[in-house]
């Protein structure tokens, strides 16, 4: 990539990050002296009301149901750890919630700064960019944590290219906090990044960090309870739809662009390329459409 084209653009996304950030931040202060609208104040930061509440149930309760979701708790127990030291922060939220602010506009940033040194092809960057400031907004104003999901499989796949390999599979074991992220394994074997046999790097960090669930498996069916959990406000034309709702959100885009670009990149010949490209940003953008209007807006405004 030319580096006089490539900064540019790096610093335009950055800007974009940035602006998207300082926004929603106006906005939460805005919402805090003036009541404009009770949609806006009832949703803005939800994700993060909820993470902080769910912590309150403490690590033995960890998949109890919280007061101010529908949704019950279904992220792998090591979150409570991960997230402890946000939860810490003293004034009950008040000021960690501008401390997520940051973190999320920090590390993307260097997601942002980094993917050059690790992917070539421009219009593949461009895509990446495009879908990671889309994800990055939805994530922002929900104050979601995709962003540290995108952030752990971003360096576990540039230390897997520096052929670190135990590292990248510890950094790819935080990131299943979130269940979903394990689909980053098949992504690296059908691009050929990695080969069966490293496999056992990324595996034997996620069997550790699963023991506690064989030693306590109430512990685990709970969770599974929770995995299952159908809200009947989100409904779509397949019975799944408000299942899958948990794994493929549009704050989700972050990390869905990021397993697009590994996949493209591994793609040598340039018109198969650029089929590829057509028909898996179409169905990206098709499916999101659909998931975000029939799954979600809809039957939302309807109910």
């Amino acid at each position: 990539m030319n580096n006089e084209r490539e900064i540019p653009i790096q610093k335009y996304v950055m800007y974009i990050l940035a602006i998207i950030t300082i926004s929603f931040v106006i906005l939460r202060i805005f919402l805090y002296f003036f009541d404009i609208s009770t949609w806006i104040k009832e949703t803005k930061d939800i994700d993060f009301k909820i993470l902080l509440e769910g912590m309150d149930n403490g690590l033995v309760n960890f998949y109890d149901d919280v007061s101010i979701s529908d949704w019950p708790p279904y992220y792998l127990y090591f979150w409570y750890f991960l997230f402890l030291p946000i939860k810490i922060i003293p004034s009950g939220g008040l000021v960690s919630v501008y401390v997520w602010d940051v973190l999320r506009l920090a590390l993307t940033i260097l997601i942002i700064r980094e993917s050059p040194k690790m992917f070539k092809n421009k219009k593949d960057l461009l895509i990446f960019y495009i879908l990671g400031i889309v994800g990055y907004s939805i994530d922002a104003y929900y104050n979601n944590v995709n962003f540290l999901i995108a952030f752990l499989l971003f360096y576990s796949f540039v230390y897997l290219e520096r052929d670190q390999k135990w590292f990248a599979g510890i950094l790819f074991t935080l990131a299943t906090f979130k269940i979903t992220a394990i689909v980053f394994i098949p992504v690296l074997l059908i691009a050929r990044k990695i080969k069966w046999k490293d496999l056992f790097y990324f595996l034997i960090p996620f069997a550790i960090i699963f023991i506690p669930y064989m030693i306590f498996p109430d512990y685990f069916l709970q969770m599974i309870t929770n995995w299952g959990y159908s809200d009947g406000e989100i409904q779509g034309l397949l019975i799944i739809d408000s299942i899958i709702w948990k794994a493929l959100q549009p704050s989700h885009l972050m990390f869905i662009g990021l397993l697009l670009i590994i996949f493209m990149e591994n793609i040598r010949n340039e018109e198969r390329k650029n089929l590829y490209r057509i028909i898996l940003v179409s169905i990206i953008t098709v499916y999101y459409i659909y998931l975000t209007t029939i799954v979600f807006i809809i039957p939302v405004v309807l109910a």
